[in-house]
């Protein structure tokens, strides 16, 4: 069996395809850049192709069974999802695994949640198989954080203090590779969630206990945060984000018991805890 992996050099995708390798499948992983196919691990096979070029998607899917289709947020996110779908049902791909999100009215007003609505419409036309994913927000977002929490104190990221029960990035990839190898998820749409709530002050005092100092929560000024992100990353992203930090902050996302439990059933395992994630990160940004 062969499976193609759109997105497999990410915090999901890389653990996904190194885990579905492992259990004999050929795995191909698209990227654009020819240096990160040559980069890949042992037992993938890089393909180059551009998610925008519709025409250069042939060879990675010639011949292929299955998809995971993760496709990074952006401004032509709708299009390189269609893409790809396309793509796959042209090559005769029988199942796609597709990483997408928890959708609401109140999701619809952030550009990257709403982008994805138009690739699972295809997706189900598709007439393949399918799994879509619906993880919450992931605790490795924080990795690019260690600066401002041992540096300054400061958790910075506005999730708000109603709650979000986040998810380990290695826990979603290994609910993928369920879905991709077994028929147990097959035509779900599945919610992801991690094992315990946290709010934002949770989240710094937690960061503070491991580093034994004050850390404390930036607040929920999106204006400031916003201003103070300006200059790291463009205006599209910088007014998505906003955008999804606004609904987090308005709605929160606590997972009940059995939420929990469908999560546990869809990984496969316990599910990892973010006070696990906390010590490699606070171990890492020691270093």
């Amino acid at each position: 069996m062969t499976t193609v992996i759109i997105g497999g050099t990410g915090r999901v995708g890389a653990p996904a395809a190194q885990a579905l390798a492992a259990t004999g499948e050929e795995v191909r992983v698209l990227t654009r850049s020819a240096e990160k196919s040559a980069a890949l691990p042992s037992g993938l096979t890089g393909v180059v192709g551009d998610l925008e070029d519709a025409g250069t998607l042939g060879a990675a899917f010639a011949g292929a069974d299955k998809m995971l289709l993760i496709t990074a947020n952006g401004e032509t996110e709708a299009l390189r999802g269609a893409n790809a779908v396309q793509a796959a049902v042209d090559a005769g791909v029988k199942k796609i695994v597709f990483l997408s999100v928890k959708l609401s009215d109140e999701a619809m007003k952030v550009p990257h949640y709403a982008s994805k609505v138009g690739i699972e419409d295809a997706i189900r036309a598709s007439g393949a198989t399918h799994v879509i994913l619906r993880p919450d927000f992931f605790f490795q977002n924080d990795l690019m954080l260690g600066g401002a929490i041992t540096g300054a104190g400061i958790y910075p990221m506005p999730i708000g203090n109603i709650g979000q029960s986040r998810i380990d990035t290695r826990d979603i990839a290994d609910a993928a590779v369920k879905a991709l190898a077994t028929d147990e998820l097959d035509g779900q749409d599945i919610a992801l969630y991690g094992p315990k709530a946290w709010t934002a002050d949770d989240i710094a005092a937690h960061y503070g206990d491991k580093l034994g100092r004050d850390v404390r929560y930036g607040g929920d000024d999106l204006e400031a945060w916003a201003e103070g992100s300006k200059a790291f990353m463009p205006p599209w992203l910088l007014n998505a984000l906003k955008a999804g930090f606004a609904k987090m902050q308005k709605m929160g996302s606590v997972a009940t018991e059995a939420d929990v439990a469908n999560s546990e059933a869809a990984v496969g395992h316990a599910l990892r805890t973010f006070e696990d994630f906390a010590d490699e990160a606070v171990s890492a940004w020691k270093k």
